[in-house]
């Protein structure tokens, strides 16, 4: 079957409006629990300035000691903004760190700023996530649990996160089975066959994941990855795989084929991986990893997300002098999504799609595009975040749509980073829930078809011969080593200097007025990474040698 673009626009346009109008804003009571988070993302709309200063107090808020400390952030961050800031920060101000009132007024805020985050994350740990975890199967909603606290920078650390995910899997198999709201949410869905669903970041699994050895790194990671994936085997769960910053896009694509080659796993169809509209590297990507399905015979799922990483992806880019791996229209993301959903419906026989968004016009195309192509809605889901926009669920699920809410689970510490990312994400004023819900703009305008703005290609920042740099300083831009060739290229270099110097050592001496001087005394140096391996004879300069030059 093929699509009527025209008719499709029209479809969604219909359809989106009664969303719209299925979503109207009701009046916020006083008693309802979200009432205050509301008035706190009101208070951060406010203006970016206050924005800026209450997500850099809500980020270090978890680290400060005591009331003392507490009180002297808020009035550094505030005092310039005294006139927009919320009243219970007020209250800090013109307090003393070390009265009494600040020892009463700092748990307030505290307290407060907790009780925003337990909107985004459902539990503290796996035990006490799981009444949570239960409510959202009760509100008709299914879920995949993610551990926040990732990027692990130690053994130790990566270790420990092994661990918890285990401890998750153990805890979800043990009572999820009790649950009558275990059954499943739509009848004879692809992806209600178990109600155990979790997310893994790979970078919380191996702390020396880097580009630069992709292959070293893509061999550890499906060893430690492949231990998960039994044990969700072991009590019939479903496991994402997150796609993070670019810098480890090919490493998880890597890792997540290697894995599920393994004879254990080749014919196990309860795993997934999310693939990013924001990069533009994802179609090709998305292509390769279909022509990889098709022969294995087990549908795949595929999350398509736009992406969480960008401010982190556009800096770095430009820091190191790259072309910028993300759209920087957000136009050109949108677009992005809608065609890859295409791509995802057409290929439903080898892929599972997850339409992960909150944007009303994309998850529209993705219903209507799939009844254009006949593809029967108990063959996808949408996906959201935990604590965003329920109107939108509801909506969706009262149309017989499986939605699934993405849970995270941990501590606020750890958690602080994700919890910026969903303030940020909420109060963006690009964003589609923000536009929606409190600019009160057109749904017509809002459900508009995006079209790819052609002029964003990433490399404005970068001089060309065209462009003269004149007198200013540039840094010769860092290899990027999410390139293959760049990769290929070093391990080339290295090899042939490596061999080099096996066979013949080199002889490193002092220079004294332009010749080299023997010396009595010397040193190896070894090659840190084969240490039987000895690089060079170095000479020791002593105390003569030294006055002479």
């Amino acid at each position: 079957m093929t699509i009527n673009p025209d008719q499709l626009e029209s479809e969604i346009l219909q359809y989106g409006k009664e969303i719209f109008t299925s979503i109207a804003p009701s009046a916020a009571r006083v008693f309802d629990p979200n009432h205050y988070t509301e008035k706190f993302m009101n208070w951060a709309m406010q203006d970016e300035a206050l924005k800026v200063s209450l997500f850099r107090f809500v980020d270090v808020l978890p680290n400060l000691p005591d009331s003392a400390a507490i009180i002297k952030h808020v009035q550094e961050y505030f005092e310039p903004l005294e006139g927009s800031i919320p009243e219970l920060l007020r209250k800090g101000l013109n307090i003393s760190p070390h009265s009494m009132t600040a020892k009463l007024a700092a748990p307030a805020i505290k307290k407060q700023v907790r009780f925003v985050s337990q909107r985004f994350i459902v539990g503290e740990d796996p035990k006490k996530a799981v009444p949570a975890l239960r409510k959202i199967r009760k509100r008709g909603l299914a879920f995949t649990v993610d551990l926040v606290g990732e990027a692990a920078v130690s053994k130790a650390e990566a270790h420990a996160y092994a661990e918890r995910y285990l401890e998750l899997l153990d805890r979800l198999g043990a009572e999820c089975p009790k649950w009558k709201e275990s059954a499943p949410l739509v009848a004879n869905h692809r992806c209600e066959d178990t109600p155990i669903n979790i997310s893994v970041k790979l970078s919380a699994l191996y702390s020396q994941a880097k580009a630069v050895s992709t292959d070293h790194s893509v061999h550890v990671l499906s060893e430690k990855f492949a231990k998960i994936l039994a044990r969700a085997k072991e009590v019939g769960a479903f496991v994402y795989v997150d796609m993070e910053d670019c810098a480890l896009t090919e490493i998880t694509l890597k890792t997540f084929r290697k894995t599920l080659e393994r004879p254990e796993f080749k014919d196990y169809p309860r795993c997934g991986i999310v693939m990013q509209a924001y990069l533009r590297r994802t179609k090709s990507d998305l292509e390769d990893l279909i022509s990889w399905a098709r022969p294995r015979g087990v549908p795949i799922a595929v999350r398509l997300v736009k992406g969480a990483y960008w401010d982190t992806e556009t800096i770095l880019a430009k820091q190191h002098g790259w072309p910028i791996p993300v759209w920087q229209k957000k136009v050109n993301s949108d677009a992005n999504y809608e065609d890859l959903s295409i791509l995802l419906l057409k290929n439903t026989d080898v892929i599972t799609p997850a339409f992960a968004s909150h944007n009303i016009r994309s998850l529209c195309h993705a219903i209507k595009a799939a009844e254009m192509l006949g593809v029967s809605p108990d063959t996808f889901e949408l996906q959201t975040l935990y604590g965003m926009a329920d109107e939108i669920k509801t909506a969706f699920t009262e149309r017989g749509l499986l939605v699934r809410e993405y849970a995270p689970v941990g501590e606020l510490i750890p958690g602080m980073g994700y919890l910026v990312r969903r303030l940020l994400e909420n109060t963006s004023n690009e964003g589609f829930l923000k536009q929606s819900m409190y600019d009160g703009i057109d749904p017509a305008a809002l459900l508009a078809k995006p079209v790819l703005d052609k002029s964003d290609t990433g490399t404005d920042h970068i001089p060309t011969e065209e462009q003269p740099t004149g007198e200013h300083f540039l840094n010769c831009p860092l290899r990027d080593y999410t390139i293959a060739e760049n990769r290929e290229r070093l391990e080339k270099e290295l090899s042939e200097k490596s061999s080099a110097l096996k066979a013949n050592p080199a002889s490193v001496r002092p220079i004294v007025g332009g010749e080299e001087v023997a010396t009595a005394n010397t040193i190896e140096s070894i090659n840190p990474s084969k240490t039987t391996q000895v690089l060079a004879q170095i000479g020791l300069a002593d105390i003569d040698l030294a006055e002479k030059a």
